[in-house]
């Protein structure tokens, strides 16, 4: 059986936070949920623990610890939107730059339809696992992933969702960590104990993958050369150039967990991890940075000429390559 303590966005955080597995937060008076009421404003939420990051058009929108979102404008400052939860929020999606959704604990997943500035709740079960990453297709068409297996899906721009879990071949219950989609629209899946799923068909059916890796995989991606890139644990990092039918380790000389990823211009590689590491250049000749301070990066996007990340710390400025177009 899956661990008990939660892999992904959470993910890292059962690990930024403490040592330990994670605990719900206190219950509060709701007869629904602890966690149904509205995210506290804090003027120094820019330095909370922010989970994972996205670009809405110009915008960024950032979520993380007890319901905080933030957004910023292209050369504005950071401002918190209106969020109806207390949850702990780990991924967020824009399939539009108007429409997003981002997901988290208690199988939460809130929808915005003002660039992010307002959120209100469309899923909910107190009783399910966390979510941990939501990937959209289309404007109608999304899905999200979770602890202990769990896929769900909606082709109604995210008013209801149904549960797909029983057709991934997972009967371990494997966490599922991370979800996107190549350009040749293939989903794909990775999670824990090096479990990547693929489908073809719009997540009607899912196929195992194998790769000589038992860790768990946190992030996944693809380029636009026919790259797909999954990253995990210790600094594993693997490469498939045909729609994972197979795969070669990645070598780097980093050794910390690798969170997730993004492309840059020319094809060069942004890969953020625990411990303030960081990999930029091609992927067979990847460097390794690190940021002062050491704060774990858990995800990063790119506005204007500025490249950000978060996680423990809140907002950080990387620096930009000099080959990816200043």
């Amino acid at each position: 059986m899956a661990s008990n303590c939660w892999s992904s966005r959470l993910k890292i955080a059962c690990f930024l936070l403490t040592a330990t597995c994670y605990t719900h937060l206190p219950a509060v008076a709701d007869s629904n949920s602890a966690l149904i009421r509205p995210a506290l404003k804090s003027e120094l939420i820019t330095q909370s623990l922010l989970l994972d990051l996205t670009t809405a058009g110009n915008r960024l929108v950032a979520v993380g610890e007890r319901g905080h979102i933030i957004f910023r404008d292209l050369g504005q400052t950071w401002r918190q939107a209106e969020v109806p939860v207390i949850s702990q929020l780990t991924g967020v999606h824009f399939p539009s730059p108007n429409i997003g959704f981002a997901v988290g604990h208690e199988a939460v997943i809130l929808r915005s339809q003002d660039t992010g500035t307002s959120w209100q709740v469309v899923h909910h079960d107190k009783e399910e696992a966390p979510l941990l990453d939501v990937y959209f297709t289309s404007a109608n068409t999304g899905f999200a992933v979770g602890g202990y297996g769990l896929l769900l899906t909606t082709h109604d721009s995210g008013v209801t969702w149904q549960n797909l879990s029983d057709q991934l071949p997972n009967s371990e219950g494997y966490h599922n960590n991370a979800i996107t989609q190549d350009a040749k629209g293939h989903l794909f899946i990775a999670g824990e104990r090096g479990s990547v799923y693929r489908s073809g068909d719009l997540g009607k059916t899912w196929q195992a993958l194998s790769l000589d890796y038992d860790g768990s995989f946190f992030g996944v991606f693809s380029t636009p050369a026919g790259q797909l890139i999954a990253s995990g644990l210790r600094g594993n990092l693997f490469m498939s150039l045909d729609d994972g039918d197979s795969w070669q380790a990645i070598e780097h000389a980093g050794e910390q967990t690798l969170n997730t990823g993004l492309v840059l211009e020319n094809n060069q590689l942004l890969l953020v991890g625990q411990n303030g590491e960081f990999l930029t250049g091609p992927a067979q000749a990847l460097t390794l940075h690190t940021l002062p301070g050491r704060y774990s990066l858990l995800a990063a996007a790119r506005q204007g000429n500025e490249l950000l990340a978060v996680g423990r710390g809140g907002v950080h400025r990387l620096p930009l390559p000099e080959t990816s177009g200043r």
